[in-house]
């Protein structure tokens, strides 16, 4: 595969990724209203496990197919996916939804640092500035928010350094193993795993009698949030680096602000917008820098080709 095929593959995963976050984003204010009524691993296992449901007859040829490998590697992913879920879930009870934003979102700054320590090969020093330019951002946007640490924010930061596993955790196997069979085993973990820890902490009677706008609240977040975001996410990471991924789906925080403005009457201010710019600045180091370097690399062999010296 060419150089440009490998590059444009990047792109669309990156882009794909956006809107990830978009929806993602946009489910912080709905799972806060829906946590008012239902117990956070109900929420959990039903929106999990109706994903899984959905997913398996769609494709249960590849499941078949599928090795235990490839449903160990699954779980493994999903058991950083449940972590996450559980730990974020319960701290946004004693937290606000752009705070819960914020501080879920500093895995931005995580992932370089564990991806160096897990794969010992650095991901450049544009990951980490990057990292540092989203986190700058991420703080900005959430400044007035963060005054204090609480027991949902301390719930909530060891909910980053999961979602940083979860997120090295898919780019170590999805190289070698079905992304479809890794999504749809990690959703399914995630959804036994919730529903186990609601029978033993949660009144087991009320799990399928909620309100109608439960549903609903469940069902956006199965759809757009559970089947489509995981899913595109298994896949994209196989074309795109995790110090990418994590940079772009730290836009998470941006939409999360953007969507508490318009539908939970949370200020949308200069110092929010000036912290979601520098987000978008360290997703751009990221993006631009390899394929600037592509492009230099690319006139560097032309220059040569032609004889020029490389610095005329």
């Amino acid at each position: 595969m060419s150089k440009q095929a490998v590059d444009k593959k990047m792109v669309l995963a990156d882009l794909s990724l956006f809107f990830v976050a978009v929806f993602w984003g946009s489910n912080f204010v709905i799972m806060k209203e829906a946590l008012e009524i239902i117990e956070p691993f109900t929420y959990l296992g039903l929106r999990f496990m109706l994903a899984a449901f959905m997913l398996a007859p769609l494709f249960w040829r590849r499941l078949a197919r599928a090795s235990l490998s490839d449903y160990l590697a699954g779980g493994l992913i999903g058991l950083f996916l449940f972590g996450g879920f559980a730990f974020q879930t319960v701290g946004l009870l004693y937290t606000t939804p752009a705070k819960s934003g914020f501080i879920t979102g500093t895995a931005v700054v995580i992932v370089p640092f564990m991806y160096f320590f897990v794969t010992r090969r650095s991901p450049g020093w544009w990951a980490f500035l990057g990292g540092l330019l989203a986190a700058t951002g991420l703080y900005l946007m959430s400044v007035d928010e963060v005054t204090g640490f609480n027991l949902g924010d301390g719930l909530t930061l060891i909910c980053a350094f999961l979602f940083a596993a979860h997120i090295i955790a898919i780019a170590i196997h999805v190289r070698r193993r079905d992304p479809i069979v890794l999504a749809i085993s990690q959703i399914a973990f995630t959804g036994l795993a919730s529903f186990a820890v609601a029978l033993i902490f949660e009144p087991a009677e009320i799990m399928f009698h909620q309100p109608l706008l439960i549903w609903g609240a469940i069902l956006y977040a199965v759809v757009f949030c559970t089947i489509g975001a995981f899913v595109t996410q298994t896949i994209a990471q196989r074309y795109t680096p995790p110090t990418h991924a994590v940079l772009i789906l730290s836009l998470e925080a941006v939409f999360a602000g953007l969507f508490s403005y318009l539908f939970w009457d949370e200020l949308f201010t200069v110092q929010k917008l000036t912290g979601a710019a520098l987000i978008f600045a360290g997703i751009l180091v990221a993006e631009m820098r390899p394929l600037i370097t592509a492009k230099l690399a690319d006139r560097r062999a032309v220059m040569a080709q032609k004889g020029v010296p490389p610095f005329e």
